[in-house]
């Protein structure tokens, strides 16, 4: 499989329907062609945990986001259909074809993380999805969000960390490796706020 290849689609197909970038103006910061590379790593870091089939795991990784330049449809559901005209024009057999478009169709649905039901390979990607923007990443973004917003001083950032503390009271990990990853994130996030705090001098 040539990854490098569907990378360089996914990002024209982004580019070509507006999807790349958020159409929150205080998230334009957040590129979605880089989130689906992200997710092709974190899928490559954690997938030891479960035995599962690579090339489909790292190819729905690859175009999970691909819909994404849909407005008006569910995005998981078009990118699946992006994939399978890709996927003719390589010509990909049909059982490879209907696993990963099973994965990209299903990959919204979190509750199917911890159905006993689910793939192996699902159940990686959702992980992977997940992990991505969270911990580090999910402070940034709330900082880069508050420095788009006016007057506003460090004060501020304290509650503005609403997208890095909404970890804090989740569980969604499965696999023992992301396990771990998750709750060092979250062991990260706590931290900071904590440190933020006691140097605004708002501990109690």
């Amino acid at each position: 499989m040539n990854y490098d290849l569907m990378l360089e689609f996914i990002k024209e197909k982004l580019e070509a329907t507006d999807g790349i970038a958020s159409k929150n103006p205080l998230h334009d910061f957040r590129n979605r062609y880089y989130h689906s590379k992200r997710v092709y790593e974190w899928c490559k870091r954690i997938h030891t945990d479960l035995e599962c089939d690579l090339e489909v795991l790292y190819t729905a990784a690859i175009f999970h986001d691909v819909g994404r330049g849909s407005l008006k449809e569910n995005h998981a559901h078009v990118g699946a259909l992006i994939f399978k005209e890709y996927a003719k024009d390589h010509n990909f057999s049909e059982e490879f074809t209907n696993r990963v478009y099973d994965l990209i169709e299903h990959h919204s649905d979190k509750n199917q993380i911890k159905d006993k039901n689910s793939s192996n390979e699902l159940v990686l990607l959702l992980e992977a999805d997940l992990l991505d923007e969270e911990g580090a990443l999910g402070i940034v973004w709330d900082l880069m969000a508050l420095g788009k917003m006016e007057n506003k001083d460090y004060y501020d950032a304290m509650e503005a960390l609403k997208h890095a503390k909404h970890i804090l009271k989740q569980d969604y990990m499965v696999t023992p490796l992301a396990k771990e990853i998750w709750e060092h994130k979250k062991e990260l996030v706590r931290v900071f706020i904590d440190d933020l705090a006691k140097d605004l001098f708002l501990e109690e």
